[in-house]
């Protein structure tokens, strides 16, 4: 794929899709007694996550001159608390989670956590558990323009917001299924010393219970010639080495 010429575009109309996307901007705030209940029904989330998510702490670069650099944490920090909430569903082996639309968009795009919900289902059948041996650390994260041509490219709708996340990703990060008696399985690796860097495009998500989050639509890996530009990477952010199989969504 090419990128399209750049062009300058309104401010909010990503904001816009959060909107349409919410359960309600007048929605009545869930009583904190009742929060937990709720999150763990209605998104098979337990235990409950703090209110508010606990996110990583990184730098964020606003490289999009066309909005504001609080539009720009507003992006950011929804996607830094999708990431926490991913690797909460993956210690509570919550396969309910990876298709509730609090980090996807299921309708859309109902393969996005495939891989994660398999690995679950297979420790079940074999009466073990999934489990997250490391973490991988997010070494750097940016708000860019989404060149039209890249969110036209995955032909879905609603279409990725106007800005995307680069987000630069160091290993080590493991996830095996354990079942008692038998040796771990690694179903998700990335070697330490090894990294990555992936341009995001999605939505803002408001669901009841839980903060405005990040719906991942699609992806591209910044090595790839035709969207290195879009990352809009220097040397400083690029990672050091080049990836191993990269691993589950993160």
């Amino acid at each position: 794929m090419t990128h399209g010429a750049w062009r300058a575009r309104p401010i909010g109309r990503a904001l816009l899709v959060a909107v349409l996307l919410s359960t309600g901007c007048a929605a009545k705030p869930t009583p904190p007694a009742d929060r937990c209940a709720l999150i763990q029904q209605r998104y098979g989330l337990s235990p409950c996550p703090p209110d508010p998510v606990p996110v990583e702490s990184v730098p964020v670069r606003n490289l999009d001159p066309n909005i504001s650099d609080a539009q720009a944490q507003q992006l950011a920090q929804a996607y830094l608390r999708s990431r926490a909430l991913y690797y909460l569903a993956i210690e509570d082996n919550s396969e309910r989670f990876f298709s509730s639309g609090v980090i996807d968009v299921p309708e859309v795009t109902p393969l996005m956590f495939d891989a994660e919900s398999s690995h679950i289902r297979d420790a079940r059948a074999r009466k073990g558990k999934l489990v997250l041996a490391a973490r991988s650390t997010l070494t750097g994260l940016s708000v860019v323009p989404l060149p039209d041509d890249l969110r036209d490219s995955l032909g879905v709708r609603p279409l990725p917001g106007e800005d995307g996340i680069v987000i630069t990703v160091a290993g080590p990060e493991q996830q095996v299924i354990r079942v008692p008696g038998q040796p771990d399985e690694q179903v998700s690796t990335l070697a330490a010393g090894d990294g990555y860097s992936l341009l995001l495009g999605g939505v803002l998500v408001t669901k009841e219970g839980l903060p405005q989050t990040f719906a991942e639509l699609g992806q591209w890996e910044c090595l790839d010639p035709d969207t290195h530009g879009a990352c809009k990477l220097t040397l400083s952010t690029e990672p050091s080495a080049e990836p191993s199989a990269e691993p589950s969504r993160s």
